[in-house]
C-alpha cells in the first residue's frame, strides 16, 4: 500500500469513528452551516467579557487576565475572580477547546482580512456540506454539488461585496463562539448516533436535525455559555454507556470508561454539575454493569481521575488547592458567586450575577468599581510566602496544609450538594414557581426585570422547546404498562437483568431529573431565556421523544411529509409572527411573549396528536402525527431565526449578507 492510500485510509478511519457515517458528518456540518448564519461577533451576555478576556490571556500561555480586551471596567465583569493579586476567570475546561481556534483565526488574519476569513470560512464549511450532500444514497451528486455550490457561491460573493470592517482584536471572541458552536453541532451528531443505534438512521437523523433546528441549542450555539459544552458532554457519557451496555469485552470495558471521562471532564467546565453527572453516573452503572470486578473498577476510577487531573491542575496553579475552583474565590465586584457553598473567601450563592445585556456591542453592561481596565495586577505583590530554609520541613509543611485545605473545601462543596438536592425536592411542592420554569412565562412576580430593560424576554422550557409536547404520551405508556400488572409482578426487577435500551433510559431519566431538581431553587431568573440552566437537560429530553413508539412510527413511515410539513410550518410561523410583529406594533418583550404563546399553541397539537396515537392509533394516523410534530419544530425554528434578526440587537454581524437581510425586516 502506497503513502497517500494509508493517509486516506487513515482519514477514513478517522472520520468514521468521529462521525460514524457520512450521513453523521452531513449533519453535523449542516448544523454548523445553520449557526453560523445568524452569528453576531459580540457580546450577549454580560459574563461573556470575564471568560473573553480570560481566553486572551489563556491563548498568551497564561490563566490570569492581564489584558482588558472586551470590556472598560474591571466591575462589569461578573465572574471574574481575585486572589494574591491577580485576575482570574472561570470554566477554562470551556477555554481551553476555543485557544487552538484563537491561534487559527489570528493567525490566518495576518493575510487575510478578518471579515474575509469569516466569511470564507463559512463558505468552505458549506461547499463541503454540499459536496458530501451529493454522496449520500438516492441523491442525484451532479444537480445536488452544482445547484449547492452555486448557493453558497452567491452568498460568499455578496458578504464580500458588502463586507463592512472588522476589529481584529474581536478574533479571540469568535474563536470562542465558533467553540460554542462545534459544542452544539457535536451534541446533534451525538444524538444521531445514540438514537440511530437503538432505531436506525431515520430517527437519528430526525433527532439530531431537532436539536439544532427546534430547541434552544441552537440559540445558544453562537453565546458562548457554558452550557452548551455541557450538554454536549452530557450526551456524550450517555452515548459511551449505552455503548458499554451493547458491546461485550474490552470494547464494554473501554466504553464504560469512556462515560466517566467524558463526566470527569465537565469538572474543568462547571465543577457543580460535574458533581452531580458523576454520581448518577457511578451509581446508575455499578447498579447495571454486568461485572464489577475490582479490576474493572479500578480502571474507570484511573480513568475519572485523569479526566478530572486538568480541573485539579488548573485549581492547584490558581489558589494552590486542587479542590478550590476559581468559583469559590472572591469577586473583583464583591458580588455573589453563581454556585458556591459559604467559605471565608467566597460568596453565599444566593444570588446570580448573570444579566442579559442584548443591548450593547462589547461595552459595559454596569457600573462598578475597581481597577481602570487596564491591568490584572492593581492590588500589590504576591501574598505568597517565601519558602522555608529546610527542603524536607518546608514538603511536609505544605502537604499538610495542602490536604487540610483541600478537606476545608470539599467539606463545605458536598454539604452544599446535598442542601441543592434537598432544596430541589422542597420545590417541587410549589407549584406557581413550576409553572413559571417549565410551562408559561409572562411577566413573573417577584423577578426583577431591570437589567433587561424591564424586557418580558424569558421563555419557559416548554416555551422554548414545544416539541416536548410529545412527552405528555410518556405517563400514558406508563400507565399502560402497569395495567394488569399483578401485585406479585410489581417486585423491581434486578437492573443487571434489564436491556442495553432501558438501561440506557434509566440513566437518562435519572439525568434529567437530578439536573433539573437542583437547578429548581434558582429559577425563574430574570435572564434565564430559554432556562439556560436546565439546557444539558434538553438532548435528553428530546431523546426521551424519540423513545415514544407514535413518534418514531411518525418519523419512519412519513418522513418526506414530515419535512415538507415543517417546511409548511416555518413558513406559517415567519408570516404570522413578522405580521403580528408590525401589525400590532409590539415592543421586544411583547414580540417574544406573543411567539411564546404560538409555540405553547403548537406543543398543545403535538401533545394532542402522540397522545391521541398513543390512544387510539386507528383513529390517529401517523401523517397526523407527522404534522404534529412539524408544527411546533417549525416555529422553534422561527424563533432561533428571528431571535438573531429581529428580536436581539448586539454585536456585529460575521456575514455582512446577513446584515442587509437584517435591515429590510422590522425593528423592535
Amino acid at each position: 500500500m502506497s503513502g497517500p492510500e494509508r493517509v486516506r485510509r487513515r482519514l477514513r478511519t478517522a472520520a468514521r469513528w468521529a462521525f460514524a457515517d457520512r450521513y453523521g458528518l452531513v449533519l453535523w456540518l449542516g448544523l454548523l452551516c445553520w449557526f453560523g448564519l445568524t452569528w453576531r461577533v459580540g457580546v450577549f451576555i454580560q459574563d461573556t467579557y470575564a471568560t473573553a478576556n480570560t481566553l486572551v490571556a489563556l491563548a498568551d500561555g497564561q490563566l490570569h487576565v492581564t489584558e482588558i480586551r472586551y470590556s472598560l471596567t474591571l466591575g462589569s465583569q461578573p465572574g471574574l475572580h481575585r486572589y494574591d493579586g491577580l485576575l482570574y476567570g472561570r470554566n477554562y475546561g470551556q477555554l481551553a477547546l476555543a485557544v487552538p481556534l484563537v491561534w487559527a483565526l489570528e493567525g490566518v488574519a495576518t493575510v487575510v482580512d478578518p471579515r474575509l476569513l469569516l466569511a470564507g470560512l463559512w463558505a468552505g464549511l458549506g461547499l463541503a456540506f454540499v459536496t458530501q450532500v451529493g454522496r449520500l444514497d438516492g441523491v442525484d451528486r451532479e444537480r445536488t454539488v452544482t445547484a449547492g455550490s452555486v448557493v453558497v457561491a452567491l452568498l460568499f460573493a455578496g458578504s464580500v461585496l458588502t463586507a463592512t470592517n472588522l476589529d481584529p482584536d474581536r478574533l479571540a471572541l469568535a474563536a470562542y463562539q465558533l467553540s460554542t458552536m462545534a459544542a452544539a453541532a457535536t451534541a446533534g451528531l451525538l444524538l444521531y448516533r445514540l438514537v440511530a443505534d437503538w432505531h436506525g438512521r431515520r430517527i437519528g437523523l430526525a433527532a439530531g436535525a431537532a436539536l439544532g433546528l427546534a430547541t434552544p441549542v441552537g440559540f445558544w450555539a453562537t453565546i458562548p455559555k457554558r452550557h452548551t459544552l455541557v450538554a454536549a458532554l452530557v450526551l456524550a457519557t450517555v452515548y459511551a454507556f449505552a455503548v458499554s451496555r451493547r458491546t461485550d469485552g474490552r470494547t464494554a470495558l473501554r466504553a464504560r470508561a469512556a462515560a466517566y471521562a467524558f463526566a470527569g471532564a465537565i469538572t474543568w467546565v462547571h465543577a457543580f454539575e460535574a458533581f452531580f453527572v458523576v454520581g448518577v453516573l457511578g451509581i446508575v452503572d455499578l447498579l447495571t454493569a454486568r461485572s464489577n470486578r475490582p479490576r474493572d473498577l479500578l480502571v474507570v476510577g484511573l480513568v475519572l481521575l485523569l479526566a478530572a487531573t486538568p480541573m485539579l491542575a488548573t485549581n492547584y496553579a490558581i489558589s494552590g488547592n486542587p479542590a478550590e475552583p476559581p468559583r469559590l474565590l472572591p469577586n473583583v465586584d464583591g458580588g455573589d458567586v453563581e454556585f458556591s457553598p459559604d467559605t471565608d473567601g467566597g460568596a453565599d450563592g444566593s444570588g446570580g450575577t448573570d444579566g442579559a445585556n442584548s443591548g450593547t456591542d462589547g461595552g459595559s453592561g454596569s457600573t462598578g468599581s475597581g481597577g481602570d481596565g487596564t491591568s490584572g495586577t492593581q492590588d500589590g505583590e504576591s501574598a505568597r510566602t517565601p519558602p522555608d530554609t529546610d527542603p524536607v520541613g518546608s514538603f511536609v509543611e505544605s502537604t499538610v496544609d495542602t490536604a487540610s485545605s483541600t478537606a476545608g473545601a470539599v467539606e463545605p462543596i458536598w454539604t452544599f450538594a446535598g442542601g441543592a438536592v434537598a432544596d430541589g425536592v422542597d420545590t417541587l411542592d410549589e407549584p406557581a414557581r413550576l409553572s413559571h420554569v417549565f410551562v408559561r412565562s409572562g411577566h413573573v412576580p417577584g423577578v426583577s426585570y431591570r437589567l433587561n430593560d424591564y424586557e418580558v424576554i424569558e421563555l419557559t422550557l416548554l416555551e422554548a422547546t414545544p416539541i416536548l409536547g410529545a412527552l405528555l404520551a410518556v405517563p400514558v405508556l406508563a400507565g399502560r404498562r402497569l395495567t394488569g400488572v399483578t401485585f406479585d409482578s410489581l417486585r423491581p426487577p434486578d437492573p443487571r437483568t434489564l436491556s442495553p435500551r432501558r438501561q440506557t433510559d434509566s440513566l437518562v431519566v435519572a439525568l434529567a431529573v437530578v439536573l433539573t431538581v437542583v437547578y429548581l431553587p434558582r429559577l425563574p431568573l430574570f435572564s434565564q431565556l430559554t432556562v439556560r440552566y436546565l439546557h444539558p437537560v434538553v438532548p435528553l429530553a428530546v431523546y426521551g421523544v424519540c423513545r415514544v413508539p407514535a413518534v418514531r412510527t411518525a418519523v419512519v413511515d412519513e418522513t418526506a411529509w414530515l419535512w415538507r410539513a415543517y417546511v409548511g410550518s416555518l413558513l406559517l410561523a415567519v408570516t404570522v409572527v413578522l405580521g403580528g410583529i408590525v401589525g400590532l406594533g409590539l415592543a421586544l418583550g411583547e414580540a417574544v411573549q406573543y411567539h411564546a404563546l404560538w409555540n405553547l399553541a403548537a406543543a398543545t397539537v403535538c401533545a394532542l396528536a402522540v397522545v391521541g396515537r398513543t390512544l387510539a392509533p386507528e383513529r390517529v394516523t401517523t401523517r397526523t402525527v407527522a404534522a404534529g410534530l412539524a408544527l411546533p419544530a417549525g416555529f422553534t425554528t422561527a424563533f432561533l431565526a428571528l431571535s438573531g434578526l429581529v428580536y436581539f440587537e448586539y454585536g456585529t454581524y460575521a456575514f455582512d449578507l446577513v446584515r442587509v437581510v437584517a435591515d429590510l425586516l422590522p425593528t423592535l
